[in-house]
């Protein structure tokens, strides 16, 4: 596979405006990445000086960083959707090849997964998913969609962290449109 599906362009994009510009320049830039944690702070009743806060804001600048370095080809620490997306095109391509995603990327993960996780359970459920993507913009409409579609058959209708890597690299590489994870970030908008 050397380029994306038109469904993979698809979700790519719906990921790059939704969920990481949130500034809505038409770039990812590092404070993008500073509003995220700003947005989750919140939800999580976090103040700037608390551990937690520090934390999560390290977190951010790791990935931004290993983001920058890997798509940000002219260095002007901007990433434009043609740098987002040439970058994708290799990395699911490394993972549809058996490989594993990109550091910065197993870190975003991990990072989205505790931000959605507000009670610290090991599970996300309804209500914390809900809270995390109202936040982001989402409607309550796609938020209960998407929970719906992403949680069915599991055990009280709640995500482990296994569930949601799964259904993440399932939004990466599925072509089958109805496949759960495509509705991990929200129905595709393009």
């Amino acid at each position: 596979m050397s380029a994306l599906s038109d469904f993979q362009r698809k979700k790519i994009l719906n990921l790059f405006e939704n969920l990481y510009d949130l500034n809505k320049d038409g770039v990812i830039e590092k404070c993008d990445f500073d509003n995220a944690v700003e947005k989750i702070s919140t939800l999580h009743h976090w103040k700037n000086n608390d551990e937690a806060f520090k934390k999560a804001q390290e977190t951010v600048n790791e990935i931004w960083e290993g983001l920058r370095i890997r798509a940000d080809k002219n260095k002007d620490g901007k990433i434009t959707k043609e740098e987002w997306t040439k970058m994708w095109e290799e990395c699911i391509k490394d993972v549809v090849d058996g490989k594993k995603f990109p550091e910065w990327q197993q870190k975003y993960m991990e990072f989205m997964f505790y931000a959605n996780d507000t009670s610290g359970d090991g599970f996300i459920d309804r209500d914390e998913y809900t809270a995390i993507y109202r936040l982001f913009g989402f409607s309550q409409d796609d938020v209960n969609v998407c929970f719906d579609k992403i949680s069915q058959g599991l055990p009280k209708n709640m995500l482990s962290k296994e569930d949601f890597e799964a259904l993440w690299r399932e939004y990466f590489v599925a072509e089958d449109e109805n496949a759960k994870g495509n509705f991990l970030f929200g129905r595709q908008s393009h």
